[in-house]
């Protein structure tokens, strides 16, 4: 199986690099991409959990009809929104509030987000949860610890909900604090919401698998979440399908560390079954939504566990359902690039790595050298020293050297 290593000078932090005039990278494309991150604007194509912050702004307009709590799984990094401002040039929308970005700039959406954090002292607690989970989606995360302060235990679910996604901002801002990890804890075992009580738990599972981590600590909230989820019945059918199918992906991730590949297979076919289920049952926009985000989720899981054990338990068809749901985001592009590369498809990996690095995040910088190691290896000296060049447009402190190829050596 072929290592893509990826080398930085991490003595440069990625907000004090100076980003040049670009060689390669189409800056404009990158920020039409992202707009949902730079503005709330809409773009198509454009990645799949970019467009969780278009879905909660559409909802502070009044485009949208409220609805909280909200289930989006993922949640922006802390630097992912500076990263693709710094990476596309678009020095002018770099803030570190919403507030601070200049009137003119300044969507509708933007406005209404910007205007709701005004009246946040007598905000309605619905609405409070739909700004905390935008704010959140940004990567404003300092934004949210400040705004919610301590969080205190509280019976109503509103509240809970708000614990939850300022507890999720807080863990992002600061992995190494406790607190995060008392918050969900808590949640896991008191919420109301059997679906918050088994997301709560799951976030545990994930925390505790980092590293190499506490497999043990993992396996008890792993449990934990089982428990949960034995009240999922209580909850619509669509948000019961798709809790259960994040459930199984997340217990299969925890299994695969335990070195037995057959629950890994099994719990994975569970999250494919029940993301199905929720497919009958998901009619309007943000369901839908919600689904496109799990499915995409639990294919990008599939391949990334193939690629690790070398076996094909995916749908035969992953690579193309995956490309077709989320054709621009980094992240789901670069694993299928090294899942293309692991089965010795150099061509439609090298494209599939140019793809993700053409929408940037340090994760296309990353997608960038790798291409130009599938380059090297097809014997294009020419287009790895590109892909070299926009590896270093996306992150100047990336130290490239040039690898040996044709295909077929050195894998």
């Amino acid at each position: 199986m072929p290592k893509f290593a990826y080398h930085r000078d991490d003595s440069v932090s990625f907000g004090e690099l100076r980003f040049t005039g670009p060689r390669v990278l189409d800056t404009a494309e990158l920020a039409r991409r992202w707009r949902a991150w730079i503005d709330l604007g809409d773009a198509d194509p454009a990645p799949l959990r970019s467009r969780h912050a278009v879905h909660l702004a559409r909802m502070l307009t009044g485009e949208a009809e409220e609805a909280a709590p909200n289930w989006f799984a993922t949640v922006s990094v802390t630097s992912s929104r500076y990263q693709v401002v710094a990476q596309a040039r678009a020095v002018e929308h770099r803030c570190e509030r919403p507030a601070g970005l200049a009137g003119r700039l300044r969507t509708p959406r933007w406005q209404a987000l910007v205007t709701a954090l005004e009246r946040w002292p007598a905000l309605p607690p619905a609405r409070r949860v739909v700004v905390v989970a935008l704010l959140t989606q940004l990567g404003f995360h300092r934004h949210v610890v400040s705004l919610v302060g301590t969080l205190t235990a509280a019976a109503d679910p509103l509240s809970q909900q708000l614990a939850y996604e300022a507890s999720r901002a807080a863990y992002q801002l600061n992995r190494a604090s406790p607190v995060p990890g008392r918050v969900f804890g808590w949640l896991a075992e008191n919420a109301a919401r059997p679906a918050l009580r088994t997301l709560a738990a799951l976030q545990l599972v994930s925390t505790r698998s980092r590293g190499g981590g506490d497999r043990a600590e993992a396996a008890r909230w792993l449990a934990a979440a089982r428990r949960a989820a034995d009240g999922l019945d209580a909850e619509p059918d669509w948000l019961a399908h798709l809790v259960t199918s994040r459930y199984h992906r997340a217990a299969a991730l925890h299994e695969l560390s335990g070195g037995d590949r057959e629950p890994v297979v099994e719990h994975m076919r569970l999250a494919l079954s029940h993301d199905e289920d929720m497919a009958r049952c998901a009619p309007d926009p943000v369901r839908a939504h919600y689904r496109a985000e799990n499915r995409g989720l639990v294919l990008e899981a599939h391949l990334k566990l193939d690629t690790l054990t070398g076996e094909a338990s995916a749908p035969a068809d992953a690579v193309a359902q995956l490309s077709a749901l989320d054709p621009v985001d980094p992240e789901p592009l670069y694993a299928v690039g090294a899942y293309l590369a692991g089965r010795g498809d150099w061509e439609g990996a090298r494209e599939a790595f140019r793809r993700a690095a053409g929408s940037g995040t340090l994760r296309g910088a990353m997608a960038a050298a790798a291409a130009a190691d599938c380059s090297e290896r097809l014997g294009r000296p020419g287009d790895a020293e590109e892909d070299r060049l926009l590896c270093l447009d996306l992150d100047p402190a990336a130290r490239l050297a040039a690898r040996p190829g044709p295909a077929g050596e050195g894998r």
